[in-house]
C-alpha cells in the first residue's frame, strides 16, 4: 500500500515543509537566472525582499538578481528601478564586483528603450569597475555590452571592434558562457555591418564570411554544451545569415532544428520569431504567396501580439509583396497598419523611457537628499567639534585652557593613581617688563614661542596648558619626580638658548618651574597648590630654575 494515499496528509506533508533560508533562495533564485526561468527567478528575489530580517546586502544581491530576471522577461522599466536600488547600496559598499555586473544589465536595458546615452554611461561605468577589481570575465562582459550600445549609437564599426576585444578576451577564459556570448554576440554584429553594406550598394562578403564562421562556431558549441537555449538563439542568427546568403536549404534545416527545440522548451516566443523566419525563406526563393499566406497567418495569431516588433516587421514585409503583385489595396492597408503600430510602439516607447527616467532621478534625487543630509549632520558635528575645540583652546598660543584642563585632567588622575603622575607649573620670568619694554605684541611673539617649547618636552600622553597670562601647567603621564624635574631642566635650557633677538633686538627669556607628584587620594586643588608653591621656591631662589615640591 502507498504510504502516502491520502491527498490531504500530502498536502499537509508540503506545509509542514521548512521554507527555504534567504541564502537558498538567492542561490536558488541565481541558477534560475542561468536556465533561463526568469518568471520563477523573479518570483524568488521577491521573495525574498519581502522576508522579515533581510539585512541591506540580501536585499541589494536580490534587487540585482530581480533586475536581470525583469530585462530577461522585457520589463526594462522594472529592471531600472530595481538595479538602480541595488547600485546605490553597492557604490556605497565598494563591491566592485556586482557594480560591474549591474551596470551591463542596466547598459542593455537602457539601450533596448533606445536610450542609448544613458546605457553608454553604464557600459563605461561596467568596465572601469570590471578593470578595478582585475576580472577579465567582468571585462568581457563590459566589453560587450559597450560594443552592443555602440552598435545602437549608430557606429557599427566601432562596436564591432569592442566586440573583437571581447571575443578574444573570452577565448582566454575557462567560462563557456562568456566564450559563446562572445561568438554569438560578434557575429550578430557582423550580420548587422553585412546588411548596412548591401543597403548602401557596397560587397558584403569578408562580413557575412565573418559572421558565417562565428556562428557556425557557437552553433557547435552550444550543441556540444546541450544547451538548448543556447543553441535556439545560435542557430536563429545562422538562420538569418544563411537568408542574406541565399542558402536556403541550409536555412530550413537550421529552422527546423529551432523550432522543434522551440517546441520541447515551451518557449512560444521562439516559435513566433521561427515562424517568421521561415515565412522569410519562403519569400526569398520568390514563393510571394505562399510567404504570404504564412505571414497573415502568423498576425491572426494571438500570441504574436506579445511581440510589437514583429507585428511591425509582418506588416512591413506583407505591405512589399502585396506592392509587388500588384495588389495595391491590400498594400495599402498594411502599410497603414505599420504606421499605426509604428506610432503606438513609439508613443510606448517614448512613455517607457519617460517613466524610466523619471524613476531614475527619483532614485538619484533620493541618493542626493540623503547624501545631503549625511553631509549637513557631519559638517554639523565637525561645526560642534570646532565650537567644543576653541572652547577648550587659548586663542593665542592654540594649547589647552583651564577648562580642557578641568575635563581631562580627573579622568587621567584616575587612571594613573597606581604610576607617577606629576605637575609642573612653569612661569616666564620677568614678564611684565617684556610687555612694557617691547610691547605686547611681542609679549604674544614670546607666549606662541613659548607654547612649541612647551609642545617640544611632551608627549601625546602628556598635557600642556596655558593656564593664564604667561603661566603655563605640564602635566606628565607615566613620569617619576625626578624624570619631570630632568624634563623641566631640559625646557629651561631651551628657553634660554632659544633665538629671542628674531623676535626683538636685544630680547632674552627665561621660565621658572615648580613641580610635584600627584599623592594617593590627592585632590587636584592641593596638588596643583604645591606645584605653585614650588614654583614661588623657584623664584625666590633666583628664577631661571627648577623646584620639587617635597613630601
Amino acid at each position: 500500500m502507498n504510504p502516502v494515499s491520502n491527498p490531504a496528509d500530502a498536502a499537509a506533508s508540503v506545509a509542514l515543509a521548512p521554507k527555504p533560508s534567504i541564502d537558498e533562495l538567492l542561490a536558488a533564485c541565481e541558477v534560475s537566472s542561468m536556465d533561463g526561468r526568469h518568471r520563477e527567478g523573479a518570483e524568488q528575489a521577491e521573495e525574498v525582499l519581502l522576508r522579515p530580517g533581510v539585512t541591506p546586502t540580501e536585499q541589494a544581491y536580490a534587487r540585482h538578481l530581480l533586475s536581470l530576471h525583469r530585462l530577461r522577461l522585457g520589463e526594462h522599466e522594472a529592471s531600472v528601478k530595481e538595479g538602480l536600488l541595488a547600485l546605490e547600496f553597492l557604490t556605497g559598499s565598494g563591491d566592485l564586483v556586482r557594480q560591474s555586473k549591474l551596470h551591463c544589465i542596466l547598459a542593455l536595458a537602457f539601450t533596448e528603450t533606445h536610450l542609448n546615452e544613458t546605457a553608454l554611461r553604464h557600459a563605461v561605468s561596467a568596465l572601469d569597475a570590471a578593470r578595478a577589481c582585475d576580472s577579465p570575465t567582468l571585462e568581457f562582459w563590459a566589453l560587450s555590452r559597450a560594443g552592443m550600445v555602440h552598435e545602437a549609437l549608430g557606429d557599427p564599426q566601432y562596436g564591432l571592434e569592442l566586440g573583437r576585444q571581447a571575443l578574444a578576451l573570452a577565448r582566454t577564459l575557462d567560462d563557456p558562457e562568456a566564450r559563446f556570448a562572445g561568438l554569438n554576440n560578434l557575429g550578430d554584429a557582423c550580420l548587422t555591418v553585412a546588411r548596412a553594406q548591401l543597403a548602401q550598394g557596397q560587397s558584403a562578403s569578408l562580413a557575412l564570411q565573418e559572421a558565417l564562421a562565428l556562428v557556425e562556431e557557437s552553433v557547435h558549441m552550444a550543441h556540444e554544451q546541450a544547451h538548448s537555449f543556447w543553441e535556439m538563439i545560435a542557430r536563429t542568427n545562422m538562420v538569418s545569415i544563411l537568408i542574406v546568403l541565399k542558402r536556403y536549404v541550409e536555412a530550413r534545416e537550421h529552422a527546423g532544428l529551432v523550432k522543434g527545440l522551440a517546441q520541447a522548451q515551451s518557449s512560444r516566443y521562439m516559435e513566433l520569431g521561427n515562424d517568421a523566419q521561415l515565412a522569410e525563406i519562403v519569400r526569398a526563393e520568390g514563393n510571394l504567396d505562399e510567404a504570404t499566406t504564412m505571414m497573415e497567418a502568423q498576425l491572426a495569431d494571438p500570441d504574436a501580439e506579445q511581440d510589437p516588433a514583429l507585428i511591425i516587421k509582418l506588416h512591413r514585409s506583407l505591405y512589399e509583396m502585396h506592392k509587388e503583385c500588384g495588389r495595391f489595396e491590400r498594400a495599402l492597408a498594411h502599410h497603414e497598419q505599420m504606421d499605426a503600430r509604428m506610432l503606438d510602439m513609439t508613443v510606448q516607447t517614448a512613455g517607457l523611457q519617460s517613466q524610466m527616467l523619471i524613476n531614475t532621478i527619483e532614485i538619484e534625487h533620493a541618493h542626493h537628499e540623503a547624501e545631503r543630509s549625511r553631509i549637513e549632520a557631519q559638517m554639523e558635528r565637525i561645526r560642534a567639534e570646532e565650537l567644543d575645540h576653541e572652547a577648550h583652546t587659548d586663542p593665542l598660543t592654540r594649547l589647552p585652557n583651564r577648562r580642557a584642563l578641568d575635563r581631562e585632567l580627573p579622568p587621567l588622575m584616575g587612571d594613573e593613581r597606581a604610576k607617577p603622575l606629576c605637575a609642573a607649573m612653569i612661569d616666564l620670568d620677568h614678564f611684565k617688563r617684556v610687555n612694557d619694554e617691547y610691547g605686547h605684541a611681542t609679549g604674544d611673539q614670546v607666549l606662541t614661542a613659548m607654547s612649541n617649547l612647551l609642545r617640544a618636552v611632551t608627549r601625546d600622553t602628556d598635557m600642556a596648558v596655558r593656564v593664564g597670562g604667561e603661566e603655563f601647567l605640564l602635566i606628565f603621564a607615566h613620569t617619576s619626580l625626578e624624570q619631570a624635574e630632568l624634563v623641566c631642566e631640559r625646557l629651561l635650557a631651551s628657553v634660554r638658548n632659544y633665538p629671542w633677538e628674531t623676535i626683538a633686538p636685544g630680547l632674552t627669556c627665561t621660565v621658572s618651574a615648580g613641580v610635584s607628584q600627584l599623592k594617593p587620594f590627592e585632590v587636584v586643588s592641593e596638588w596643583l597648590a604645591r606645584s605653585d608653591g614650588a614654583l614661588y621656591e623657584a623664584k625666590r631662589g633666583g628664577r631661571d630654575r627648577v623646584s620639587a615640591a617635597q613630601g
